[in-house]
């Protein structure tokens, strides 16, 4: 694939509530960095907007219909163009995005509320039910794309306590402006919907997808590296699991960028109870995008205390 051939693909799958957008942010604005330690990152965005046809794929895809020409074509393109002008010092591709297993929308709402049927039938109900599945289409659409044989793949996730992420997961639907009034925290929390969402869950489902494939798969304890004053301690964390050979290199190149301000931004927060209620008695009153402006008045004026 005229000169891009890496060795390596990472896939930072999350979860949901783990601080993924604050390392997005990182990741995404040292871009230039990374492909200077040979790391070439893509974020949601990316994937979303510029590799269209891998993400519907990803979505929607079936397994009688295979990558299209389309989809390897326009995932060349992107991965060229965003490589820059030495593809070949490119080892490493690096991939974060939490709904690479699944979104919360569609693990945790019930189907009758979903807007189209999904072509693939995927369509149960259950919080990363399809991880396996979705996964296992990026990897081919990438293969296919890429056309590089014996690559080495690594799956690297952040994992909560059960509680605590189920009302975090509760939370950020109501942020999102869904109508959650007939679904009570306590029933939520407790509810089938997160049985596929631990860790052990999780690693049983994908470890089949290393059967032709040389694959690690790591996890690790959110709680274990969430600080209230450090928010770097979870953007190491993940480095060190998803690029142990270049973890301490790019941290003392993160470091040194004074440049960033994003380095010391807290995680998205949540919202205190009183935000909360007042999400839930506003959400008929705006259309999308009057929500995305109350959205913001909300975590502005009412975050949840640490």
């Amino acid at each position: 694939m005229s000169g891009l051939q890496p060795a390596r693909i990472v896939l930072h799958c999350g979860l949901h509530k783990t601080g993924s957008t604050y390392l997005q942010r990182n990741l995404q604005s040292n871009r230039n960095l990374l492909l200077k330690h040979g790391v070439l990152y893509l974020g949601p965005n990316t994937l979303k907007k510029q590799c269209r046809e891998l993400w519907s794929f990803l979505q929607w895809g079936v397994w009688t219909k295979p990558p299209s020409a389309k989809l390897r074509g326009q995932t060349q393109r992107t991965l060229l163009e965003l490589a820059g002008e030495q593809p070949a010092t490119i080892h490493t591709i690096l991939i974060s995005f939490e709904s690479i297993f699944g979104t919360l929308r569609t693990g945790l709402i019930k189907a009758g509320q979903r807007r189209k049927k999904p072509a693939n039938k995927e369509g149960k109900q259950g919080l990363y039910r399809y991880a396996r599945a979705r996964t296992k289409r990026l990897m081919i659409g990438l293969e296919q794309a890429l056309s590089v044989e014996a690559i080495q793949w690594r799956i690297v996730f952040a994992s909560r306590e059960p509680t605590s992420f189920a009302r975090s997961c509760h939370t950020q639907l109501i942020k999102e402006g869904h109508d959650l009034s007939g679904i009570p925290i306590d029933g939520f929390a407790e509810s089938g919907a997160f049985s596929r969402s631990s860790p052990d869950a999780l690693k049983s489902s994908l470890s089949t997808l290393g059967n032709k494939r040389q694959l690690d798969i790591v996890d690790f304890r959110y709680e274990d590296h969430i600080s209230a004053t450090d928010p770097t301690r979870l953007l190491w964390a993940v480095l060190e699991r998803a690029l142990p050979e270049q973890a301490q290199a790019l941290r003392g190149a993160l470091e040194a960028n004074h440049d960033n301000t994003n380095l010391q931004q807290q995680p998205n927060p949540g919202l205190s109870e009183r935000g909360l209620e007042l999400a839930a008695q506003a959400r008929p009153l705006f259309n999308k995008q009057e929500w995305k402006l109350f959205r913001k008045f909300l975590e502005k004026n009412f975050t949840k205390p640490t």
